[in-house]
């Protein structure tokens, strides 16, 4: 036999076929004659076992001794639980008055006490289990009717050292392994039916790669070829689908290499363009910012160099708008450096506080920018105690009350109030100002980006201070927005009442 035919198809199936029927035939047999007739002794035997504890059980109760002291019980049936279905008799050593599940006559009697006779039962009160179980032949019947039988006897001491024997026919354990026999022979026979359907499913396996290879073949045809064919044996079906995954995987390789070039090209300039274009955004933003107060500063300077301003009242103003200006630009260069330590990731220091009594001192702080005639309403008077960093969230409330401040009606309201949402809790800072453009909505918290700038310059806006806002709640990966109602304009925030980390 060449090793190409042990390679083959047809050898493969044939030991397939061979192994699975040998396996059946030894299943089957070993089954049957190694199993089965121990199996049903030692359950019989346990069964025994099980009679002779509840004999004890039964020995050992007051009401039971009294019931056989006075003679009372005709037949120990129903009083001890006999899973094994034997013969039970409890016998007194000294009169031998014998205590039976089953009718008794003289007879009977000769042969118990025989049996006894024939076993040292007073041996057994030193031996570590008080009974034996043994096999007996035992006849009966008489003259052409005398039969033999064999039974499995227990025979042993109670605890009260009464005799107890039980005896059950071995003839039921023989029908019974009949019934076990006879089942494993059906079992077989499914075995073998399973076994035809085992070589219809091997049979399958071995043309399942054919129509593998067709369908990577069509695939490959389309130019895709990420498609591979699973090699699971080393025969002639083996070797085709392993030369048809070199071939793919060599192409697939290529094609991978290329795309991934392509990709991390294609990265490399989006990120160029949205670095250079962020750069680009951020010096046209700064130099927007700080072109304004720049030339006021340069003009002023060049008139008190030019003496333009004499008197001292006027040269004090000068220098007054000189120091305002650098002052905006100074507070813009703090919040930009504010936004880049937020937007680096810089650590947040998490506390808990009551965010009731810090809106009260921010109000409080910023009575000074508010005109008489408007109203700040915070009518507030419970603890509301969060978990966040204070500090930042100060900025959030601050910046969100100057932004009403600036943009509230004259003789308008401000109003600021707390939702509470159970695990989260929201505060809301109301102005009454005109409504934003819902194009603007989603715009505000954008770096730089201002909705009116004429009246943004006109108090020294920025465009950033919403920005920080928006860096500091993401920082606290919580949500915050804005939205338009009927006369107004709500911003909010939320924070945890709990700490959730």
């Amino acid at each position: 036999m060449n090793s190409r035919f042990r390679q083959s198809i047809r050898f493969k199936i044939a030991i397939m076929v061979f192994i699975v029927t040998l396996i059946t035939i030894v299943i089957s047999w070993t089954l049957s004659n190694r199993f089965i007739d121990q199996f049903y002794i030692t359950h019989t035997k346990n069964m025994l076992v099980q009679t002779y504890n509840s004999c004890n059980n039964f020995i050992n109760d007051d009401e039971s001794i009294l019931l056989i002291k006075n003679n009372e019980i005709e037949s120990l049936y129903g009083y001890i639980e006999n899973p094994s279905g034997a013969s039970v008799f409890i016998i007194d050593p000294k009169d031998f008055d014998i205590f039976s599940s089953v009718k008794m006559n003289e007879k009977s009697t000769l042969e118990l006490k025989s049996l006894i006779d024939s076993y040292d039962v007073d041996s057994l009160k030193y031996k570590p289990k008080r009974y034996v179980i043994v096999q007996n032949k035992v006849e009966y019947g008489s003259g052409n009717e005398k039969q033999t039988g064999t039974y499995y006897d227990l025979i042993g001491l109670l605890d009260n050292d009464y005799v107890v024997v039980l005896r059950t026919s071995v003839d039921s354990i023989t029908e019974s392994i009949d019934f076990a026999s006879r089942m494993f022979t059906s079992i077989a026979f499914a075995i073998l039916v399973f076994e035809l359907l085992v070589v219809l499913i091997i049979s399958n396996i071995f043309s399942r790669p054919i129509i593998e290879m067709n369908r990577v073949a069509r695939r490959m045809a389309n130019m895709d070829f990420s498609a591979k064919v699973e090699i699971k044996s080393r025969d002639e079906i083996g070797e085709l689908g392993e030369s048809m995954n070199n071939l793919s995987s060599t192409l697939e390789l290529s094609i991978k290499d290329l795309k991934n070039a392509n990709i991390e090209l294609s990265n490399d300039i989006r990120k160029k363009e949205q670095i250079e274009e962020m750069r680009s955004d951020f010096l046209s933003h700064v130099s927007h910012e700080l072109k304004t107060p720049l030339a006021i500063i340069q003009g002023y300077a060049e008139g008190l160099k030019s003496g333009v301003a004499t008197e001292p009242e006027d040269i004090a103003y000068y220098c007054d708008v000189i120091s305002d200006e650098a002052s905006k630009m100074n507070e813009l260069v703090m919040k930009l450096i504010d936004l880049n330590q937020l937007e680096t990731g810089d650590d947040i220091s998490i506390e808990r506080f009551d965010i009731t009594k810090l809106i009260r001192v921010i109000i409080k702080n910023s009575s000074v920018l508010v005109q008489d005639s408007v109203n700040i309403i915070f009518n507030e008077i419970n603890e509301h105690y969060v978990w966040a960093d204070s500090f930042m969230i100060e900025e959030v409330i601050t910046n969100y009350l100057t932004n009403a401040i600036h943009y509230v009606k004259d003789d308008g309201e401000i109003k600021v109030w707390i939702d509470d949402k159970g695990d989260v809790l929201r505060v809301n800072v109301y102005n009454d100002g005109n409504n934003i453009a819902d194009e603007d909505l989603e715009k505000l918290f954008i770096k730089f980006y201002k909705t009116d700038a004429a009246r943004t310059r006109s108090y020294g806006g920025s465009g950033i201070g919403l920005s920080i806002v928006a860096a500091i709640m993401k920082a606290h990966n919580k949500d915050y927005g804005v939205y338009n109602t009927d006369g107004g304009v709500v911003f909010y925030f939320e924070l945890d009442t709990n700490n959730s980390v």
